[in-house]
């Protein structure tokens, strides 16, 4: 390595725009060069160590990557499961397309009307519940998608044991369902696959787990593989205790165990605020006895656990180990995917958050770089802004059409544009969600925007654009991205003065006079108090006098009387020189 190299230090895997950012590199260039070397890849894809080196290569930067040493466990655990421990139940989570009927599924098997409370009958947040089989319990999550999940893996953080995949025999897998299987991949979780209605006319069991067994080597036991494949409907009850029991049998494969005598530890799954009730905070408890009273830490949060609800909204005085509660009592919310503590008392959760707060100031504040490095990609990294958008198309090809062209609008380093989620088909309430939760602007092109869904973008206050013309939605982009900008100080010199005599002296005016040694003398602008070359003020002339007449402007030459204002007292003195300046800001453009 030669000494003007830099080292930088990534993970096993990294998404375009994270590497762009450590390399200091805009996306679009990545992004083509990626191109030129077959990888098709958008900014959220992962790549893996090695591609990112080649790029490094190919781009001829002065860098070196190196791997980041991490820790191989995928849970972040305080506590791990003793001798001692006892079998908790499963946490399943449901996944699958939009209209799969995986929301169904969960009611037929709560018995409860979960999809009547949904706006658009489409999942929103995560949502946790508890069912009985043989009397055995078993945990549930509905979901709004992976990318809930994906924030979860983000935090080092396995928030499930067995996924049930969701797919209609009808309809077969769906791009939602191919999300599904690489997150249960990532995440090393069970998979069990409910082919969902069977009670459909056109439905095909059989087509359903040859495309799962061919294209995404899910090989059905009955065929020799190692996957477990039930067929039900949500309609009509069928196999609905068969999927169940499947899912047991998963999870005693497993051996999934957790101490209940130990303080609770688990992970926040939702948080928000309501009126009357404060903070009301969704808690998955992965180990220990979480009871009213306790005191909690998660991330920079922490409280006293006031009310502890069970997923049906029930007081309940203790939660073991795989429950879902609801709290409240946190000072502020924690952060969707924080691992909460249970601590001794007010005092220690007092000075564990403060702990975090300072760590999460070093987090911020540190990258891989050194030196003069650090300071400009801290700069960087300070004056670029983020435009977040969230696209919808009515197919693939536009999508991915849209993408690109709204990642080569040109904004220099001014603001980086971050397309936080995308997908073919109309616009839903989970794009409302996530770019309400990112503060995103929605685009939709060649889609419609159901009235549900409209609704709740507008009760969020999340924008929603519709386009059927490309160049337009672009032009939208570029003129949002350019409102963003911050206006540039211009400043414009006007003239010096010299001054000649100081007649009086007040706490936030001075009177003097002099003579106009360039330019002119202009009332109403500011002026900087110039003292053997050094400025030691910035003023204000409020008003200007030629031969006791107030003047509008007095030129080059002529000697003329003048009113400053001052912030603090001003000892002006004959020989200081006043330099007369506008100032104002004038608005950037792209």
């Amino acid at each position: 390595m030669s000494k003007s190299e830099k080292i930088l230090m990534i993970a096993d895997s990294i998404t375009v725009g994270e590497l762009a950012e450590t390399l200091n590199l805009p996306v679009a260039q990545l992004v083509g060069e990626l191109f030129k070397n077959g990888i098709v890849a958008t900014i959220n894809q992962r790549i893996d160590f090695e591609t990112a080196e080649i790029i490094v290569d190919e781009l001829k930067l002065d860098v070196e990557l190196r791997r980041k040493k991490v820790d191989s466990s995928p849970v972040q655990r305080l506590h791990r499961p003793s001798a001692n421990a006892s079998v908790r139940p499963p946490i399943v989570a449901v996944m699958g397309h939009v209209d799969h009927g995986k929301t169904t599924l969960l009611d037929a098997i709560l018995d409860t009307k979960v999809v009547e409370g949904e706006a658009g009958g489409i999942t929103q947040h995560i949502s946790a519940y508890q069912t009985r089989r043989n009397d055995r319990t078993i945990t549930l999550l509905d979901t709004p998608g992976h990318e809930a999940f994906a924030a979860l893996r983000q935090h080092g953080a396995a928030l499930t044991d067995v996924v049930i995949i969701v797919v209609a025999a009808d309809d077969g897998v769906m791009p939602q369902t191919v999300e599904a299987i690489k997150f249960a991949r990532s995440a090393n979780a069970k998979i069990v696959v409910a082919i969902n209605k069977i009670d459909k006319e056109g439905a095909n069991v059989d087509r359903v787990k040859a495309q799962l067994a061919s294209e995404y080597q899910l090989n059905p036991e009955e065929w020799g593989g190692d996957t477990i494949m039930v067929p039900v409907s949500a309609k009509t009850g069928e196999n609905l205790d068969k999927l169940l029991d499947m899912v047991l049998l998963v999870a005693d494969m497993e051996e999934l165990k957790a101490d209940a005598d130990v303080p609770a530890e688990g992970l926040v799954i939702e948080a928000h605020m309501e009126k009357g009730r404060g903070s009301v905070v969704n808690l998955l408890i992965e180990q220990g006895q979480l009871k009213p009273g306790h005191f909690l830490v998660a991330g920079t949060s922490y409280g006293k656990v006031r009310t502890l609800l069970n997923y049906r909204g029930e007081t309940i005085k203790s939660a073991g180990p795989s429950t879902p509660v609801t709290v409240t009592g946190f000072k502020e919310l924690p952060q969707f995917g924080d691992i909460f503590t249970v601590v001794k008392n007010e005092k220690t959760a007092r000075l564990a958050v403060e702990r975090a707060k300072v760590e999460a100031e070093k987090q911020a504040a540190s990258t891989n770089v050194t030196g003069a490095d650090l300071l400009k990609m801290m700069t960087r990294k300070h004056d670029s802004q983020e435009f977040n958008v969230v696209v919808k198309a009515d197919v693939q090809g536009s999508l991915t059409s849209v993408m690109d062209s709204l990642r080569l609008v040109d904004t220099g380093d001014a603001i980086d544009l971050r397309v936080i989620g995308s997908g073919v088909g109309n616009i839903n309430e989970s794009d409302i969600r996530l770019a309400n939760s990112s503060q995103a602007i929605v685009y939709g092109f060649n889609v419609d925007l159901p009235p549900a869904v409209k609704r709740l973008a507008m009760r969020d206050r999340v924008q929603v654009r519709l386009f059927k013309v490309i160049y337009e939605l672009l032009d939208d982009a570029r003129q949002s991205m350019e409102q963003m900008l911050e206006p540039d100080v211009v400043e414009t010199e006007i003239g010096v003065l010299d001054v000649k005599g100081v007649f009086r002296t007040m706490r936030d005016e001075v009177i003097c006079g002099g003579m106009v040694a360039k330019g002119k003398v202009v009332a109403h602008t500011l002026a900087r108090v110039k003292r053997g070359g050094k400025q030691i003020a910035e003023v204000e002339v409020m008003s200007v006098q030629r031969q006791q007449q107030e003047a509008k402007e007095v030129f080059e030459g002529e000697m003329c009387g003048l009113s400053i204002r001052t912030h603090k007292k001003l000892q002006l003195e004959i020989g200081d020189t006043l330099e007369l300046f506008t100032r104002e800001l004038v608005k950037r453009t792209l």
